[in-house]
């Protein structure tokens, strides 16, 4: 004779274990999601310092052409 209240209590605990299961997968989903922001992130980061470097070095180089050529008062 089986008891029906341990095939209660099976069904219930298999339904929490589904529904941690779906949650792990939503979690797993929003770690992916972070993860890519922070990818993309770091790369419009990495754009913007290659872009800053690049004008400081053309405002160098104008600015010394500037002084050998006289434009600019040493």
């Amino acid at each position: 004779m089986e008891n029906p209240s341990i095939h209660h209590d099976l069904g219930r605990h298999d339904a929490q274990i589904e529904q941690l299961k779906e949650d792990m997968q939503a979690v797993k989903a929003d770690v992916h999601d972070i993860k890519l922001m922070l990818s993309e992130a770091r790369g419009g980061w990495k754009t913007l310092m290659l872009v800053g470097g690049i004008a400081a070095s053309v405002g160098a180089v104008v600015a010394k052409a500037a002084t050998w050529i006289g434009w600019v008062p040493k």
